[in-house]
């Protein structure tokens, strides 16, 4: 720490802080332009020039000047304000007077630093820019004539994003920022330089004359999709949400979100969201009052309680961990049904069979400040960008800022495969369960071990099991050569500190439990778990994943999983449903099957914001609240509990989730079950493993990071060669950047940049059954056919195809049954 004096006000700040840095942290106002927190010093606008006393009076930019002991700073003499006006009038030289009609207006940096410093005359004149406006994109306008070239979009485009759509082009007075070739944007939209946009130069589209900023009220909140936990500020007007605000001190993410919390809210207020109770009548699902609902709803109910094995319930990890506490009191407790589960049953399993058996707890030992912290990230999957976008963000900066090495393991190539230095080992689809026991092979037959693992329960018997693996066969079965299965291990043994992360999610069928207790031997043989930097992140895929897990909401006294519940359907052993928030006909394995289910079951209840296609086939509908029309607590896959607070009225005459099970079990029990959602937690704090302790009024904007404790042991796990067949391509399912299961397809900004399914396909595989981008192309497998569009590249090893699972027409579960992979033929 050193010890200076700025303005007069002795201040002590870090050795490694800037000027601009230990001003703020005193709450000394300097102003900036191209500054963020979250970017590298810049020091490219000149606004926060300042006077250091040891520099003989020199004007300086505090954003880039480290402070020294005994520096003496003063920031608002009769000459630095001079500079900044000054500086101030340049910028306004070339730039456009139009903030009547400037989406900016009241959260523009320029306007707002023009008013206090009173520049109302500008002594220098000179023509304006006129560049050609990009209207092509359909999420991001970009108007140059506004830019001050502060390099924000640029920046975070390149140190954080990592994907580099803008750069400086051109010398002195024509310097711009550009893209490629200076042509239209075509990016991953995540809308991060929207955000840091300091003026008007780039604005989100769908927002556009949507709202004055200083008319919208701006309510903090955590996003609905995935299970990351982003913090996000919705600003919300005449009781709609119009868009999200960029917060810099708003999570560990500092505010940055990916496309589809910044895009995807749409859907809060989509057009076709239900807005009334529907029930069937004479065969088609007619409008009802809320009373004649809920007490067709209710007899059902109370019907079933007297035969508890016929009743069953799907619910979302959408729901918040209070709505999930009701589902669990509804049906567990008060109707003593056990036929409970989610996310297709096998989604949570990694966390709920794998990491609860192998550790104690169904949570990862690791939080998110592991990322950076860590010398080597091994990632399972690339997909992981795909799955967790701004967890895609975090391991960036890790590699590109903290230096620490990238080691990938999929079964095809993705974005974190092109950060610096990164490695990345292509396996057989179906194979990863193989590579990762051949890893730890080769540390227990090099004695690569730390000495804390012989010592952890269940070792010898682990150590047994792996006997026979031979490193060499393995190698030859999973298609990673055996000297790179053993750099990886001997890689991964030698690093001080390493973190393992695993997607999980519904299109990813082979990462369940005994994947994730395959990488968390991994982690214990290596004595990584419990340590800084180190240990497994294992990622949920819905925004309170976790908190389902944590909540057991999944069978744990004998009950049916969720494609056994669909069985039962068939079978007619399960005679009444309930579907909260899930959507089987779409994302659950095999449509057909899934279809037949719903229409033989005696009885069926969606609880949903939208008609989905499992909806459709409901004998009552009953219209559900989104996120941002609720208070609650979501738990992400980090371990964050944070609040969820209610941005807006319910739409129409939708009703909360929790209000719905409320009513619903006050119906069949006489009495509700709780009074509201703050007594709800406490009972969650009182009866829920790392909850204890955390107060419902206490979580504040911040949220709470819950505990984990348990006792590690080794779990043995058995891994075959991945099958094949003859003439076949091989086909993965998974996520699509743009989307977060089936709910993103409801929103505008999502479907605008991916709106249809696709079949992915290697070049070589496209040209040798003589297809081009974007065709029409039929998929045949055992399980059945349809038609998708083309996408020809390069990421997909040869024999390989992947298509994402979101979408409900041309769904690809009519051709998947629940298997890691499965092998199809493609052709016109």
């Amino acid at each position: 720490m050193v010890t200076l004096t700025i303005d007069d006000k002795q201040v002590t700040a870090s050795k490694n802080a800037t000027i601009y840095e230990a001003a703020k942290a005193a709450g000394i106002q300097i102003p900036v332009i191209c500054h963020d927190k979250k970017l590298n010093p810049f020091g490219g606008c000149r606004m926060c020039l300042v006077e250091v006393e040891q520099m003989k009076g020199r004007q300086i930019p505090a954003c880039t000047t480290p402070v020294t002991e005994g520096m003496i700073v003063r920031t608002t003499t009769d000459e630095i304000i001079k500079a900044r006006k000054m500086v101030l009038e340049l910028l306004l030289l070339k730039h456009p007077i139009d903030c009547p009609v400037c989406d900016a207006a009241g959260d523009c940096d320029l306007q707002n630093l023009t008013y206090e410093y009173k520049v109302n005359t500008n002594r220098f004149q000179d023509e304006k820019f006129n560049w050609k406006i990009d209207y092509e994109n359909p999420l991001i306008e970009r108007d140059m004539n506004r830019c001050v070239h502060c390099g924000k979009c640029a920046r975070i485009c390149d140190e954080i994003v990592s994907y580099g759509a803008y750069s400086f082009i051109n010398r002195g007075i024509n310097a711009k920022i550009g893209t490629e070739y200076d042509g239209p944007l075509n990016c991953e939209f995540c809308g991060s330089c929207v955000s840091v946009c300091p003026v008007g130069a780039l604005v989100s589209r769908p927002f556009k004359f949507k709202a004055r900023w200083w008319a919208m009220n701006k309510v903090k909140t955590v996003c609905g999709y995935c299970g990351t936990g982003c913090q996000l500020t919705l600003g919300v007007k005449d009781s709609k949400v119009l868009t999200t605000i960029y917060d810099e001190n708003q999570g560990f993410h500092n505010g940055q979100l990916c496309t589809r919390g910044r895009w995807g809210y749409q859907f809060i207020n989509s057009d076709k969201r239900i807005t009334t109770p529907l029930v069937k009548k004479n065969g088609s699902l007619q409008p009802a009052t809320w009373e004649e609902a809920l007490n067709v709803v209710s007899a059902k109910l109370k019907e079933a309680k007297s035969t508890p094995d016929s009743l069953a319930a799907l619910v979302s990890p959408r729901l918040t961990n209070e709505e999930l506490l009701l589902t669990r009191k509804l049906f567990k407790d008060l109707l003593g049904c056990d036929n409970v589960d989610h996310s297709a049953g096998y989604a949570h399993t990694a966390l709920t069979s794998g990491a609860k058996e192998s550790l104690g707890y169904p949570a990862s030992p690791s939080v998110v400040a592991d990322v950076q912290k860590s010398d080597l990230l091994l990632v399972i999957n690339a997909d992981l960008y795909q799955t967790h976008p701004v967890l895609g963000f975090e391991i960036n900066l890790a590699v590109k800022r903290q230096g620490s090495a990238i080691q990938i393991v999929s079964d095809k190539k993705g974005k974190l495969s092109k950060l610096p230095e990164a490695k990345t080992s292509i396996y057989k689809p179906g194979a990863e369960l193989l590579v990762i026991n051949a890893i730890a092979k080769v540390i227990l037959d090099e004695n690569l071990l730390d000495s804390s693992a012989q010592s952890t329960g269940g070792f010898s018997a682990w150590q047994k099991g792996l006997e026979s693996l031979s490193v060499d066969q393995a190698a030859d079965q999973c298609g990673i050569a055996a000297d790179e299965i053993k750099a990886i291990a001997r890689n991964y043994a030698k690093a001080e500190k390493a973190l393992i992360l695993l997607p999980t999610g519904m299109g990813y069928p082979g990462h369940g439990k005994e994947l994730a207790q395959a990488v968390i031997n991994l982690a214990l043989l290596t004595g990584k778990v419990g340590k800084e930097g180190s240990g497994v992140l294992i990622l949920g895929e819905k925004n309170n994943s976790q908190g389902a897990a944590d909540l057991s909401i999944h069978p744990t006294s004998g009950g049916k999983s969720a494609l056994d519940i669909i069985a039962g359907c068939v079978s007619g052993s399960i005679k009444t449903l309930y579907v909260a928030g899930e959507n089987p006909v779409v994302s659950y394995p095999n449509r057909k099957l899934v279809e037949t289910a719903l229409e033989k079951v005696e009885f069926l209840v969606v609880q949903d914001l939208f008609l989905t296609p499992t909806a459709a086939m409901a004998d009552v509908v009953l219209p559900a609240c989104s996120f941002a029309e609720k208070d609650g607590t979501f738990t992400s896959a980090l371990g964050a509990v944070q609040r969820v607070n209610r941005a807006i009225n319910p739409v129409g005459e939708s009703r909360s989730d929790f209000r719905i099970l409320n009513d619903l079990y006050n119906a069949v029990s006489g009495q509700p079950a709780f009074t509201d959602v703050k007594a709800a937690f406490q009972e969650l704090s009182g009866t829920v493993a790392g909850y204890a302790g955390l107060s419902y009024d206490t979580l504040g904007d911040e949220g709470s990071v819950r505990p984990v404790s348990g006792t590690a042991t080794f779990v043995p796990v058995a891994a075959a060669a991945p099958a094949t067949e003859s003439g076949k391509l091989a086909l993965v399912t998974g996520s699509a950047l743009n989307h977060s299961g089936t709910l993103s397809v409801y929103g505008e900004g999502p479907m605008l940049v991916c709106p249809e399914a696709y079949v992915e396909l290697n070049r070589e595989d496209a040209k040798s059954l003589s297809i081009s981008d974007g065709d029409q192309v039929a998929i045949k497998s055992s399980t059945g056919e349809l038609r998708l569009k083309a996408k020809v590249g390069s990421r997909l090893p040869k024999g390989v195809v992947f298509a994402p699972y979101h979408f409900a027409d041309a769904s690809i579960n009519t051709v998947t049954a629940g298997s890691a992979v499965t092998f199809v033929t493609i052709g016109k």
